[in-house]
């Protein structure tokens, strides 16, 4: 995100670090140019800098940008077609997200309190959760701002004043904001543990006055705190995959593998989808048995085919078998489900 006037506002100086902005990479205007009576088709590029600060999203800090290597964004809208999840579920993020979007006035009685979206995605790893929330960002052609626990730490004052930092970002830049993994934001208070209590409450009150678009994800519904209930717009659960999700997201990553001009016989591979869906695997062990198969590929100086998947897929499926001999053959969900997670 380039935004120079939020960055003079959140540092004194134009310096970094005490380092001194680079001017490597100067645009000049060559002779011709110079003499020629039209201006430059690109003359905006030639009213700025060399270099300019930029918010990197995914590392939460600003980096120094060449300003010739600037790009406009390009919205994937079509990602959240390709999200496997139900249907009428995606219509409704889909309404929210659009409708928020539109809206020109505040409903609530007390400017500034409880207009922002805030949508809750539970249920287990690798469902589709954190894709979601990634899909609804390129359908709202908005930034993703995603932020994790480990961002955020343990301690009240700084988890408040860090999230009360996000959302001034996320509001200036209209982001769509990511909390992902939130459980001990969303746990139920207790007279056992005080810090834990202290962390709900403060994310509590800070959430009280979101105006954005935020988005949580969970694996632990189950510890939920029943203050969260009235503050959640539109809740949606992630159960495991089924045969027809797995396929489409089979397809998805094969279909990616192609675009970037993969060495695989896609052929046979399409061919094997149908067989390779039946494995009952969740989205990130199917995007980690494409990459251990396409490493194992190259090592033996072959094409992926199905063949490099299916062994890739029998030695996960071998550790998921040991996992579950030492939970004494309780799976994952059952698990969860006696544990009262989800």
């Amino acid at each position: 995100m380039i935004d120079m006037v939020t960055y003079r506002k959140l540092h004194h100086s134009k310096q970094e670090g005490g380092k001194a902005v680079s001017m490597t990479g100067r645009i000049t205007l060559s002779e011709e140019q110079m003499n020629a009576t039209d201006p430059p088709s690109d003359n905006f590029f030639y009213l700025l800098p060399p270099n300019m600060f930029g918010f990197n999203m995914l590392e939460k800090r600003w980096i120094n940008l060449r300003v010739d290597s600037i790009l406009e964004v390009e919205w994937n809208i079509s990602a959240f077609e390709s999200v496997a999840m139900d249907v009428e579920d995606k219509h409704m993020v889909k309404a929210l997200v659009s409708t928020k979007l539109e809206e020109a006035r505040h409903t609530d009685v007390i400017e500034g309190k409880g207009n922002g979206l805030i949508i809750l995605l539970h249920g287990g790893p690798g469902t589709g959760k954190t894709i979601t929330a990634e899909s609804v960002a390129e359908i709202a052609e908005k930034p993703l701002y995603r932020v994790t626990c480990g961002d955020l730490g343990t301690d009240p004052e700084k988890v408040e004043e860090y999230l009360e930092s996000v959302f001034y970002l996320g509001k200036i830049w209209d982001c769509v904001v990511l909390l992902d993994e939130a459980d001990v934001f969303l746990e139920t208070r207790s007279l056992a543990n005080l810090q834990r209590n202290a962390l709900v409450s403060v994310f509590l009150r800070v959430l009280e006055y979101y105006q954005g678009i935020l988005i949580l994800t969970s694996n632990r519904v189950g510890t939920f705190d029943e203050a969260f209930k009235s503050r959640i717009q539109l809740a949606l659960h992630y159960r495991n995959l089924d045969d027809s999700q797995r396929s489409q997201i089979w397809t998805n990553f094969i279909k990616r593998l192609e675009e970037l001009k993969e060495e695989a016989d896609f052929v046979d591979i399409r061919a094997a989808i149908p067989k390779l869906a039946l494995v009952p695997m969740n989205g990130r062990q199917i995007r980690n048995s494409i990459s251990t198969a396409r490493q194992l590929a190259i090592y033996e100086k072959e094409k992926m085919t199905s063949k490099h998947l299916e062994r890739a897929i029998h030695v996960a499926e071998k550790f998921e078998k040991y996992l579950l001999e030492v939970k004494d053959n309780v799976a994952d969900d059952e698990w969860a489900r006696e544990e009262g997670a989800r």
